[in-house]
């Protein structure tokens, strides 16, 4: 934490444990070596478990089999689907090679799929088993699988796709001669000469090499699939979301057991793929459908430490009617992102955790902010956050001027987590990466003379109201501080008079509702009275993206 009083928006967090200078492929190589026989991931619905030394197997004879296929260094390969042992397999093969996995998201459409893969000029696709029927999405999104033998096959939407992998029952209907092969006879391409290449080829590569790619949220537009580099990536997974050292949990990083509930497609899930390889943790994974009885179970039975998730999730799971049936004695901590903690929610998950922290970041620069179990108790109250250690973090006006503390302004970020590029999309880059190397993240933010910062919304959800630039984040702070609210999200709804008028909408508790009036009053005098909601609407849920957030 910052040792003196700030008094501009600008703080530097100096790292003390050095980088890491191996690629993820060659930090699995050395854990497999150091952890032989240890879990690194438990599949905890399809009731499987790998150790480091399977996991380095399994992925090194899938990436044999890419070898064989003449995929290569610099490709593309997409993998769509929930999340599976074979998803895991596919990236860390992917990492091995330098080839860059696209992780194309369940709702996507078919159009969106058809133009990322073309796009993104993926040389293969990688079908989950589930859901059961993306056999038959794949093969409306291209025809071409239905009648071509494997020698001819060609996509016309598509020129750069090969071939397909099916890591689910194809059920007869399409074979491996019309260019799709199942899971089983493709790991069975690679020899020992191609294992042999992907050895070679993995101790060649650079800290720098492109590691991965997350699409964003896609809360305020189409997703881009932002890059990142194995230093980026590895070292941010080294501070496992703590500041302060992991025994404030009582374990150290080799006992820790971490929940992992966010898609693989995800950048949420950035954290329970990589914190193995750099720690030797191991990573319960619960997905691929969330179910809150399930995590229950595992949170119990697995004897999870700790873990990042999102608020719809730890809501679902304490409002569970046997709650309190369940042995949550190991789970010490979990921390939230992506949304603020709803004043009732927090009360609730005492009953889970020992310790609950609030987190902050995105695509483009992964984890950069995070609470910690030793924060005062009015900054874990405010979902306050502080820098993560190596990273810079500044808070400027609209004319990129530091501000004074306690105002609000324009987030930005720089270090080491900072993504490479939006893959294809020089145009984006530039306008999120400038020339001195800071992520512009487009959100508000207000740092005060300690460093911790509170973030106040997207900059393009701001509300214009008679001239005035309201904050949405600022009446949402103050609804889920209500007792009976659930969640809320505030929009500007267009107005003839005004410009913009104000609409809450709110998730309450229907067993005792709050009436309009009572929200109105409960608002005044904590917020701007031009933020007193005149529209309140009561919804039973919010459209959300798979990250969790919701949709604007």
């Amino acid at each position: 934490m910052a040792a003196q009083t700030l008094t501009k928006s600008y703080l530097h967090v100096p790292r003390k444990e050095p980088f890491i200078g191996l690629t993820a492929g060659q930090q699995l190589y050395k854990m497999a070596e150091k952890h032989p026989n240890k879990e690194m991931f438990v599949f905890y619905v399809d009731k499987e478990r790998f150790t480091f030394k399977q996991m380095k197997e399994k992925s090194l004879q899938f990436a044999a089999s890419l070898v064989a296929m003449d995929l290569k260094k610099g490709d593309t390969i997409a993998i769509w689907g929930a999340n599976h042992s074979e998803w895991m397999i596919t990236l860390y093969a992917c990492i091995q090679l330098g080839i860059l996995l696209v992780p194309l998201r369940l709702e996507f459409p078919h159009t969106t799929i058809i133009t990322l893969v073309n796009k993104l000029q993926c040389k293969a696709i990688v079908l989950m088993r589930s859901p059961s029927d993306l056999l038959d999405k794949a093969c409306e999104c291209f025809a071409e699988l239905k009648g071509t033998p494997a020698e001819q096959f060609k996509s016309d939407s598509c020129p750069h796709l090969q071939f397909v992998i099916n890591c689910g029952n194809s059920k007869g209907n399409i074979f491996w001669k019309r260019g799709v092969y199942s899971y089983d006879d493709f790991i069975a391409l690679g020899n020992e000469t191609d294992i042999s290449k992907v050895e070679e080829i993995c101790k060649s590569l650079d800290i720098d090499d492109p590691c991965c790619m997350y699409f964003t949220s896609g809360s305020t537009g189409i997703p881009k699939p932002a890059v990142h580099s194995h230093h980026s990536i590895l070292n941010n997974a080294m501070t496992g979301g703590f500041r302060s050292d992991v025994n404030v949990l009582d374990c150290d990083w080799e006992s820790l057991r971490l929940m992992q509930v966010a898609t693989f497609a995800a950048v949420n899930s950035w954290l329970g793929t990589y914190l193995p390889i750099v720690r030797g943790s191991t990573s319960i994974v619960l997905f691929p459908t969330f179910n809150a009885h399930i995590m229950a179970e595992a949170l119990q039975n697995e004897r999870v430490t700790c873990g990042p998730t999102l608020s719809h999730h730890v809501h679902d799971l304490v409002n569970l009617p046997n709650i309190d049936s369940y042995d949550f004695s190991n789970f010490k901590q979990v921390s939230i992102g992506g949304s603020i903690i709803p004043h009732k929610l927090r009360q609730k998950m005492g009953k889970i955790a020992t310790h609950t922290t609030n987190r902050y970041g995105m695509a483009e620069i992964l984890l950069s902010h995070c609470g910690d179990p030793l924060d005062p108790p009015e900054k874990i109250a405010d979902a306050a956050v502080y820098p993560t250690a190596g990273l810079e973090t500044k808070i400027v006006d609209d004319k990129g001027i530091i501000v004074p503390v306690n105002t609000v302004g324009n987030l930005l970020v720089r270090g080491y987590t900072s993504l490479k590029y939006y893959l294809n999309n020089d145009e984006k880059t530039k306008e999120i990466k400038d020339n001195n190397g800071w992520i512009h993240t487009g959100d508000l933010a207000m740092m005060d003379q300690t460093g911790f910062l509170t973030i106040k919304g997207r900059k393009k959800a701001n509300i214009l109201k008679e001239g005035v630039n309201l904050i949405p984040a600022e009446l949402e702070s103050v609804l889920y501080k209500h007792s009976k609210v659930h969640a809320a999200m505030v929009v500007g709804l267009p107005d003839e008079r005004v410009g913009e008028e104000i609409c809450a909408c709110i998730r309450v508790d229907k067993t005792a509702s709050p009436t309009e009036d009572e929200i109105r009053e409960f608002c005044r005098g904590k917020v701007h009275t031009l933020l007193i909601p005149k529209y309140i609407l009561f919804l039973d849920e919010f459209p959300t993206t798979t990250t969790g957030k919701v949709k604007l």
